[in-house]
């Protein structure tokens, strides 16, 4: 199922500023590296900076203001810190430490938004945009600016191309170990893959962080947040090339699609 392109109303305007919370935790261990993936150097520039630079030149061409909170580790703090000064990412107003986990991170990220010296308003549109996602292209980031006037909570994603099973854990009667088994085939027609941007109503996001935590609700994915707590959550078309460095085959996707610009 092909998800439609956002159509605002004539007379809609978008106006209000851009609020972005950037997770910058990840560790290299699938990369095979020691460093944090974020400074690993993609054509010489680091994963972090391109994705910042994404940000920038939307809000140069589109003249909308962009308030951003960095989350990373204590140690990275200086290092993240250095990396905004060396690229000039003018919009990155804190740079905070997360949590043990990624929702306790973007927490932490939402706390520093209210601090800033112009917090948002409750029905501004607020990014979660991975720091490692750095080939986010500018339609996407438009489409999903759209999406963030239009609806409570909205995420970039794209059809699934593979067939997806689900599997079961089964003991293999030969070894006694257990080894994974088809259940069932998934109806593709039906499947994404959600990316970020993904993207809340501030007041939304400050009332979904709160009551996943009181209610003991955890995901990996913000927008599951939402879902577990019965708000909808609208897809926003995007591009397959907005992939995530995690693994070296990403790395070398993503100086493949450089080298086509």
């Amino acid at each position: 199922m092909k998800i439609p392109k956002i159509t605002l109303p004539s007379s809609f305007e978008l106006r209000r500023p851009l609020y972005l919370i950037v997770p910058a935790a990840g560790l290299g261990t699938r990369m095979g590296i020691s460093d944090s993936k974020q400074f690993f150097r993609i054509n010489g520039v680091p994963v972090l900076a391109r994705t910042l630079l994404a940000f920038s030149d939307y809000q140069e061409k589109t003249g909308i203001t962009i308030h951003a909170v960095i989350v990373t580790t204590e140690e990275n703090i200086s290092r993240v810190k250095e990396l905004v000064g060396e690229y000039k990412i003018s919009f990155v107003e804190k740079i905070v430490k997360g949590g043990a986990t990624r929702q306790d991170s973007v927490a932490c990220g939402i706390a520093a938004l209210a601090d800033l010296d112009t917090p948002p308003q409750e029905n501004d549109p607020v990014f979660i945009h991975d720091g490692a996602r750095c080939m986010v292209d500018q339609e996407t980031i438009a489409s999903c600016y759209s999406g963030g006037h239009l609806y409570d909570v909205c995420v970039a994603a794209t059809p699934c191309k593979n067939t997806i099973k689900m599997a079961v854990s089964s003991e293999d009667g030969k070894s006694g170990e257990k080894h994974p088994i088809v259940d069932k085939t998934l109806d593709r027609d039906t499947l994404y893959e959600v990316q970020t941007p993904q993207v809340f109503k501030y007041s939304v996001l400050v009332d979904v962080s709160k009551r996943a935590k009181d209610l003991g609700i955890t995901a990996t994915d913000d927008t599951a947040l939402a879902e577990a707590l019965g708000i909808d959550v609208h897809l926003i078309p995007c591009s397959y090339g907005n992939i995530k460095i995690t693994t070296p085959e990403d790395a070398a996707i993503a100086e493949y699609m450089l080298s086509r610009k």
